[in-house]
């Protein structure tokens, strides 16, 4: 009983993933929220444990291929020397274009500035700010809702560089938006 579940389970996401009909759904006017997970890997020299970073974003499309996108994701970790809880929050604003469709994929380029505040004492908080790029795809199952996956480096630009990067998995509900012809 279960192989045969697990059969239909596989067939029919292939069958999902390589229908011809489903294009996507990403159109001027839409707002985009999407509810994700990361895996959030500090530079060395922070001294911090890696760790999963849910987060959530917010985005506008001008056009089938420009967007703006606004997120926010909660860091907790901790120290590596003497495990004291390291808190506070990923901020990060930044614009998407989307390249050229293929079939229910939509893969896009994304790089922006962002904030990183956390209280590594537990009282006094520490600012600092980064630019971000990265890449990524979404996979869209109907025109308003889509799988979202991207990696993602965070540079540091105050105080001593540090290079961070971050592999997000989520989902998408896309809200509005005009024709999904493509430019």
């Amino acid at each position: 009983m279960k192989k045969n579940y697990r059969t239909s389970v596989i067939l029919g996401l292939l069958t999902l993933l390589s229908a011809e009909h489903v294009i996507a759904g990403n159109r001027p006017g839409a707002t985009t929220l999407t509810l994700a997970g990361a895996y959030y890997h500090f530079a060395p020299s922070r001294h911090l444990d890696n760790t999963v970073l849910p987060n959530v974003a917010l985005a506008y499309d001008f056009t089938d291929r420009w967007a703006i996108e606004g997120g926010v994701g909660a860091v907790n970790t901790n120290q590596k020397l003497g495990g004291v809880g390291v808190h506070g929050f990923l901020y990060t604003v930044d614009g998407i274009y989307r390249l050229l469709p293929h079939q229910q994929f939509e893969p896009y380029v994304i790089a922006g500035l962002g904030l990183l505040a956390m209280r590594p004492n537990g009282l006094n908080s520490e600012h600092q700010g980064n630019i971000n790029a990265g890449v990524g795809t979404q996979v869209f199952f109907g025109d308003m809702i889509a799988l979202r996956g991207e990696i993602r480096d965070l540079y540091t630009t105050t105080g001593a560089g540090k290079n961070d990067y971050m592999i997000n998995f989520g989902v998408s509900f896309l809200m509005g938006g005009t024709s999904n012809a493509k430019s």
